[in-house]
């Protein structure tokens, strides 16, 4: 039970910790808003919403990856076979897999840098090195989701659904079930608007 509990944990860890970068955020905003207009302002709220929204960014596009929802141009796939599509995807995360590990590797060498040489903020005096730990961490982490997603796609042949295709398959269900039997939904392809059938037939 922990066992499970733990990997269900890790695999939508970056969820859990946006969820929580995102409500201190915008807490810490509220809350310099609500005080500023007391004249009470504060001094540091600006710079700590500032990181928290940098390490938001950095957690958001590791569980984009996890999610496989970051953008990509896959329209010229489509008109591919299968296994054709599927090679220039592999090909396409291995660029993507050396771009990570790289950009890992040159801001652990940006952090090595700035350990030697501090470099403080300027509200907090924090140094940049503890928050910029957050690029290689990231990237790294970004890695392994490529390679576990693409594991989990082309050698488990698990089916790995598209959030927002997901979404759009979703609310087409709930208009399909709102609309009354005799009446079916249409989609117009040109407005991408939905219409009842029968009404387009007398217009």
């Amino acid at each position: 039970m922990f066992k499970k509990a733990l990997i269900a944990f890790l695999d939508c860890f970056e969820g859990y910790v946006c969820q929580v970068l995102l409500v201190f955020f915008v807490t810490i905003l509220f809350v310099q808003i609500v005080l500023r207009w007391l004249g009470w302002p504060l001094t540091w709220s600006e710079e700590v919403a500032r990181y928290a929204f940098l390490w938001f960014i950095m957690f958001g596009a590791c569980y984009a990856t996890r999610l496989s929802a970051l953008n990509r141009v896959t329209l010229h796939l489509m008109k591919m076979p299968k296994w054709l599509s599927s090679t220039f995807l592999i090909i396409g995360d291995i660029f993507w897999f050396i771009f990570c590990l790289a950009m890992a590797w040159y801001g652990y060498l940006a952090i090595d840098e700035l350990l030697e040489l501090p470099y403080y903020t300027p509200g907090l005096d924090w140094n940049l090195a503890y928050i910029y730990m957050i690029f290689p961490f990231c990237f790294l982490l970004m890695a392994i989701r490529i390679v576990q997603v693409d594991i989990c796609r082309y050698i488990l042949k698990w089916e790995i659904i598209d959030p927002d295709k997901a979404s759009v398959e979703e609310s087409k269900h709930a208009l399909m079930e709102e609309c009354p039997d005799d009446e079916p939904v249409c989609y117009d392809a040109k407005q991408s608007v939905p219409h009842i059938a029968d009404e387009e037939k007398k217009s």
